[in-house]
């Protein structure tokens, strides 16, 4: 499936070392018209040395201004919510705004410099009084691109980020898979999707939102063997969520809720038995989520099935049928 993710295009971000020497580079191989041997010596390199100010002034201009227009409005009304909310957890979207700004600011810089040494360069009465004021407009419009190094590298970081995101389709349904970690929300999203998102035996094995897809069948009735359609949605794996207020969630559980509050069309909550030492944390994260998404359909399956006594099911059923009526209970098997 095409990725839908918006950031794709975003071109790279170079240092800023890189930066000046690609667009001097541009600017010395580059020739100019009016500075053939017909022209008077000084009217030449006149002519050669303040038109290359012209052109570098220009080259860096425009491509701090292509790094700042290729980043999209970070708001919801242009990109998804989900993207923000991300963004603004691993980055804080006032400091990218700010960054990019500063941006569009040094290309001003830029352009000052620019004006100030043409007029020298026109009233020089050397060829090597045109050539160093040349030099000098040069060394200070690198100086000032010099001192954007941590913050392109920030932009760079920024930009990897957005584009390593999962292609969202708000057109399609959407079911979040949470929980606590380590109950094996990444197993089922690789059992029944085509993503393959990290697994392991330990907490927090997940670090990132993992998109994968799924077509779920529609029969005509519940006696019907062969679908008559099928429905495209996106299943979601959150990471894991611990028992604790939003002011006290780390990074990676903001995440999660980030992707419930914004992508979950529906929420499959997996309540893991055999940690036992947990049991009444997953429960309050489990009403903490229900009580958070009331609208968002809300589905519980309890995973390790493999790993339960009969009696064990039949105790937590009942248990489930006590406290929580309300919700579907499901015990499941897939692969882990």
């Amino acid at each position: 499936m095409p990725s839908t993710n918006p950031f794709r295009s975003i071109i790279p971000v170079p240092r800023a070392d890189k930066l000046f020497l690609m667009a001097q580079n541009s600017v010395m191989k580059t020739s100019i018209r009016g500075t053939s041997d017909s022209v008077p010596p000084m009217q030449r390199i006149r002519k050669k040395e303040a038109t290359r100010i012209e052109l570098l002034s220009k080259e860096l201009r425009n491509r701090l201004f292509r790094i700042v227009e290729d980043f999209p409005r970070l708001d919801a009304e242009n990109i998804t919510g989900f993207y923000v909310e991300i963004l603004d957890l691993s980055f804080g979207l006032d400091r990218i705004r700010k960054t990019l700004g500063s941006f569009s600011g040094a290309a001003d810089v830029v352009w000052k410099i620019k004006r100030e040494h043409l007029g020298d360069v026109w009233n020089a009465r050397s060829v090597l009084a045109a050539k160093n004021i040349r030099r000098a407009a040069f060394g200070r419009m690198k100086s000032v691109i010099i001192k954007l190094d941590a913050r392109l590298e920030f932009i760079e970081g920024v930009r990897a980020r957005m584009r390593g995101m999962p292609g969202i389709d708000l057109d399609q349904p959407t079911i979040c898979i949470a929980g606590y970690p380590n109950v094996g929300k990444s197993s089922l999203v690789n059992a029944v999707t085509s993503a393959t998102p990290e697994i392991g035996a330990y907490p927090f094995t997940t670090k990132e939102v993992t998109l994968g897809h799924l077509k779920i069948p529609i029969f005509a009735s519940s006696t019907s063997k062969r679908p008559i359609s099928h429905i495209s949605c996106q299943i979601v794996d959150t990471p894991g969520i611990l028992d604790r207020s939003l002011t006290e969630m780390k990074e990676i559980e903001l995440r999660a809720i980030a992707a419930l509050k914004t992508l979950a069309t529906a929420i499959v909550f997996i309540f893991d038995f055999t940690q036992e030492t947990s049991l009444i944390s997953q429960i309050n994260l489990l009403n903490q989520i229900s009580q958070n998404f009331q609208e968002v359909p809300l589905l519980l399956i309890c995973g390790k099935e493999d790993l339960l006594h009969e009696n064990q099911k039949n105790q937590l059923q009942a248990f489930w049928d006590q406290n929580f009526s309300s919700i579907t209970f499901v015990f499941t098997i897939y692969e882990q």
